[in-house]
């Protein structure tokens, strides 16, 4: 039996939580959102603290190396390694205590910062540091980083608000650290107390260091390279929480952690100075900070471009100049608003008489500061949208500097940069002169980490003369730590090795990083080696160069790991399973493009793809833009061009054929599917036993439009595109979006034969079928839409299919003309029927949101329809994903998360509305998934409401 075998078996033997050796898995946490990527020997998932001292006990009985990690967003490498990944993040996630009087918490390691402070909010209270990746990070990453954020002028860096921890030690110690006078540590020294000792044996190494660790140390408000030991001998009492935080999980495992909570104010008002060019936003900064500024951010041009072309940011900065070269951001806050506003007036004057003399302005409302906000928290993201092998790469964006020299010490970096033949994007805390600086080059060829190597270089020399530090707040990790000798010494790096030893003695705790680290240019998951084919594809990815290109533009950020708010990533909101992020899925993809699985045919990529609901939320809520759907599409192609169609995914994509051949007799097809045969069709089908099918219509849509449509000559044609699932299954839908459109002054036409968008081939991966049905689409549509006609459809997911997928898949220079000539409903009477007023209709509506509507087009169209209705007030819930996600709630494999999904907003949302309630939902598979669990509640299209509507009076503009 092997040691991986020996740790594997101890490990599924003594504890309660998830133990992770297979390849897949492996291969998942090989990588972060650093430069890196290491093969770990295995992954623990623990339940609780007992959990996690078992896996150090075994992982010290092997002498294995040990890496604790969170959210896996770590940009130095820090939470990477050839080791036993412990993994926090899913289940030690509890808040323990909370504390409002004596303004404390107390909490697990895997806690998420906004989670935390969503909880303190009633008592307006916050943990004040506030990283970028708030919305995911977790607070046990946060320590061991010694984080800090947005708001360090007034919150400082998570180790300002660790008062304590319980933590385990490499030989399985369970100690409790907090601050011991020095008669306290002698006293537990002599009782041989574990933490006593480790206490005076650290202080008696580090006192008699004082002066050259004073003297070493940069006084600066943004230091976390190395050990905390200025921290420690500046405290009154000694703290082994000092230590511990910032070390990276070197020293030890922390598995609580008491914490200090600061007083959010309730009110807040930014000012943006938009500069001319970037150093005279640096010059600025002295000025700045004698103002009362809670904030002072700085994002540049490039940052400001990328946004720009973000479907989900392209709006949030419109304010700015196009023209501006670097934009500061400021905040102004308390609990009364006349300070502000006296503050952003006192802003105002200054600003005129600051380098380049900026224009200002002022965001006071809530929303607007919160767009904001969200562009700067982007800007990782935003700056790796870049196409093409060149890509924004980081290893000198953490250096920090005092905030006074910033301007001249930007000016020189520059002069590097454009010396070894790159350029900058510059971003981050001017006001604590922490900027994150990333650099345009690929680390694919031998020269370009030569140049990363000799850029690096220069820099680390270059802060060390400004009196700063190469790391300001991500760490040092793998890519900044062989350069700590440069800074301190080689007495006090000798003084880590041995301060190490204390609380590590067998080394095993996160080697590699801090102490004897690995070369910054080794291990890296974009190197010389790296190579990657791309097959020929269905989809035309030449926009992102390639297919590969398209799966590596994933920098491993960890957005998709938000579970709050929004529509990325559904499945992974419900099982907090790093297999089920889209993040994941890129990295299984990236993986079998490399070779690593078996290529475009391995079933294990299959299955790490398989709870992609094709929600297309990463499309617009990734700030880099990945759009896992498509990519997932693509691969499900591949794999059954090697392996075949399986006869129940056929049967799902020719779902609008088998409708349209049901229609023939629908009693006989709803016999047949809810009789005596039921079952065995569920069986055969894959449909799970309690989903109900849907019955199809006694009559389908054309025919009742055949009946009913008189056509109206004088007034502009329009085409609507009636979709399989609203045709046969719910023609009273169509019906009344005919009446609408007629209401709005248009002439309903329907296309001359049924036409499909192949929504349903697509999603199951069918490109072949669906580019021949998009080819027959295209045929008849074309001609029609040449002559001037736009096409309306009501089933968001079909109509932004020809959209989004159609202009990619099918090879016709028709096919752009069709899809530009496509729209919502909403979408439509936005823009063509700019005077359409739907009469009356009282009450309150709850609306969900079709994900493809909001991923493509945004929810903006549906809010404007629905505020033209007197009398209704609506809600639009920030639910996500529905959980029907078309076939994939129906399957019997996945009708337990699909219920998860849904029971994640909108379900329960819908169940506690009263019975005169409107619900609306415009998707076929939403509507489905709120009767199936809402006992039967019937949810509206928009069109449905509408019609509702009493119309007094009817204006087209077109």
């Amino acid at each position: 039996m092997t040691t991986h075998d020996r740790i594997e078996r101890a490990l599924k033997e003594r504890i309660k939580g998830e133990v992770r050796f297979d390849y897949t898995s492996r291969l998942l946490y090989s990588t972060d959102a650093s430069n890196y990527q290491f093969m770990p020997i295995g992954v623990v998932i623990p339940k609780d603290a007992e959990d996690v001292l078992r896996a150090v006990e075994i992982a010290s009985e092997e002498c294995v190396p040990i890496t604790p990690r969170g959210a896996g967003t770590s940009l130095a490498g820090q939470s990477v390694g050839e080791s036993l990944i412990i993994d926090f993040s899913k289940y030690m996630d509890r808040i323990i205590e909370l504390d409002p009087e004596r303004k404390i918490a107390r909490v697990e390691p895997g806690v998420r910062l906004l989670q935390l402070n969503q909880a303190l909010r009633r008592y307006n209270l916050t943990l004040g540091p506030d990283p970028a990746t708030q919305n995911r990070c977790n607070i046990g990453g946060m320590i061991a980083n010694n984080s800090s954020g947005s708001h360090s002028l007034v919150y400082g860096k998570t180790g300002d608000h660790v008062s304590g921890m319980k933590c385990i030690l490499s030989d399985g110690t369970v100690v409790d650290f907090g601050p011991k006078t020095p008669e306290e540590i002698e006293l537990l020294a002599k009782s041989c107390d574990r933490t006593g000792l480790i206490a005076s044996k650290v202080l008696d190494l580090i006192a008699p260091h004082r002066a050259e660790i004073n003297a070493r140390y940069p006084k600066i408000p943004r230091r976390v390279s190395g050990y905390n030991f200025d921290t420690v001998l500046a405290s009154e009492k000694f703290n082994l929480s000092d230590l511990v935080t910032g070390s990276e999980g070197t020293l030890a495992i922390m598995t609580e952690a008491e914490v200090t909570l600061a007083h959010l104010p309730s009110k807040k008002g930014l000012a943006l100075l938009e500069f001319p060019d970037r150093f005279s936003a640096l010059d600025s900064v002295p000025a700045l900070l004698q103002t009362n500024t809670r904030a002072l951010e700085m994002i540049d041009y490039r940052l400001l471009e990328m946004a720009r072309q973000s479907p989900e940011h392209k709006d949030k900065m419109s304010m700015v100049d196009p023209e501006t070269q670097g934009v500061l951001i400021l905040e102004f806050g308390g609990d009364e608003e006349d300070p502000i506003h006296a503050d952003l007036e006192a802003l105002k004057k200054l600003s005129k008489d600051l380098p380049g003399s900026p224009k200002c302005l002022t965001v006071t409302d809530d929303a607007a500061q919160e767009a904001v906000w969200q562009v700067r928290e982007a800007g990782l993201g935003l700056l790796s949208r870049r196409v093409g092998e060149v890509k924004s790469v980081e290893f000198v964006e953490d250096t920090a500097i005092p905030p006074d020299r910033l301007g001249e010490y930007v000016r020189r970096a520059e002069e590097i940069f454009t010396k070894n033949g790159t350029r900058s994007a510059i971003y981050g805390h001017a006001g604590q002169g922490c900027l994150h600086i990333r650099l345009d080059m690929t680390l694919k060829t031998a020269e370009g980490v030569a140049q990363m190597r000799a850029i690096a270089e220069e820099i680390s020399d270059l802060v060390i003369e400004f009196g700063g530090v190469y790391s300001g707040e991500h760490g040092d990790g793998i890519s900044r730590a062989e350069f700590l000798p440069k800074l301190y010494g080689k007495n006090i790096m000798d003084l880590h090795r041995e301060v190490k030893r204390v609380f590590d003695p067998a080394g095993i705790m996160n080697p590699g990083k801090i102490i004897d680290p690995l070369p910054m240019d080794k291990n890296l998951k974009f190197g010389p080696d790296y190579s990657a084919k791309s097959p020929a594809t269905y989809f035309d990815f030449s926009s992102q160069k390639g297919f590969a290109l398209a799966v590596e533009s994933c920098n491993g950020e960890g957005t998709c790991r938000k579970i709050d708010s929004g529509l990325m990533c559904p499945s992974y909101m419900v099982t907090m399973e790093e297999m089920h992020s889209a993040r994941a899925r890129a990295n299984a993809l990236r993986e079998a493009l490399k070779g690593n699985f078996d290529g475009m045919g391995d079933k294990r990529v299959l299955e790490v793809l398989d709870l992609c609901v094709a929600c297309k939320g990463c499309k617009r809520e990734c700030p880099i833009g990945v759009d896992m759907a498509k990519y997932k599409a693509e691969y499900l192609a591949q794999y059954y061009d090697i392996h075949g169609i399986p006869a129940k995914i056929r049967a799902y994509g020719y779902i609008d054929f088998l409708a349209a051949i049901g229609s023939i007799a629908p009693w006989f097809a709803n016999w047949m599917t809810s009789g005596p045969f039921e079952g065995l069709i569920k069986h055969i089908a894959g449909v799970h036993p309690d989903r109900k099918l849907p019955t199809l219509a006694k009559r389908s849509f054309r025919k009742e439009f055949a009946r009913n449509h008189v056509k109206n000559a004088d007034k502009p044609p329009v085409i609507l595109l009636d979709d399989a699932f609203n045709s046969y299954f719910k023609p009273e839908t169509l019906m009344a979006g005919v009446e609408v459109l007629e209401r709005a002054g248009f002439d309903v036409t329907l296309p001359p034969k049924p036409v499909s968008c192949a929504r349903a081939f697509i999603s199951k991966g069918m490109l072949k079928h669906a580019r021949k049905a998009q080819g027959h689409l295209i045929d008849v549509l074309a001609p029609m839409v040449e002559q001037g006609m736009k096409i309306v459809g009501l089933e968001p997911s079909e109509v932004l299919t020809l959209r989004d997928e159609m202009p990619c898949l099918v090879k016709d220079k028709c096919a752009n003309t069709v899809a530009d000539a496509a729209f919502t409903l909403e979408e439509f009477l936005v823009e063509y029927a700019k005077d359409y007023r739907p009469g009356r209709l009282e009450g309150h509506a709850l609306v969900h949101g079709h994900c493809h509507q909001k991923a493509v087009t945004g929810i903006e169209p549906l809010k404007e329809i629905l505020s033209r209705v007197d009398g209704l007030k609506f809600t639009i819930l920030d639910s996500g994903c529905c959980g029907m996600a078309g076939a994939f709630g129906y399957e019997k494999e996945h009708y337990e998360i699909s219920r998860l999904i849904g029971e994640r907003v909108l379900l329960p949302a819908v169940r506690s509305l009263p019975p005169e309630d409107y619900v609306v939902a415009d998707g076929f598979s939403c509507r489905s998934q709120i009767a199936d669990f809402c006992n039967g509640r019937k949810a509206l299209h928009i069109a449905e409401l509408l019609m509702m509507a009493d119309i007094d009076s009817i204006a087209i503009n077109m």
